[in-house]
């Protein structure tokens, strides 16, 4: 009985610790693709992948909004045009003009 007690522990602390390594797993994503549209209520956009696909994210505070020379830009002048999106989980890191 001892021994089935202490494999559950260990089993249990092993799952804790694999959620805790993916929620801070800091792994970003790269999109290219045609921002579609501009949530500003929201801070949501869509873009449409390469692959056709549309993908949602939020924009955050902290999100990056640049041109293709890498000057600071407006997301909503951005709308229909090329652009490559580093993201975390969903939410935005950069969005930025593609030459």
């Amino acid at each position: 009985m001892r021994v089935v007690t202490r494999m559950l522990a260990v089993l249990v602390v092993l799952a804790l610790a694999a959620g805790a390594a993916y929620a801070g797993c800091g792994a970003k994503d790269t999109l290219q693709g045609t921002l579609k549209s501009v949530d500003a209520d929201n801070n949501m956009v869509v873009v449409v992948g390469e692959d056709g696909k549309e993908v949602k994210l939020t924009m955050t505070k902290s999100t990056a909004v640049k041109d293709a020379e890498g000057n600071k830009a407006e997301v909503s002048k951005l709308v229909g045009k090329q652009v490559e999106v580093v993201s975390e989980h969903a939410k935005i890191d950069s969005i930025t003009l593609m030459a």
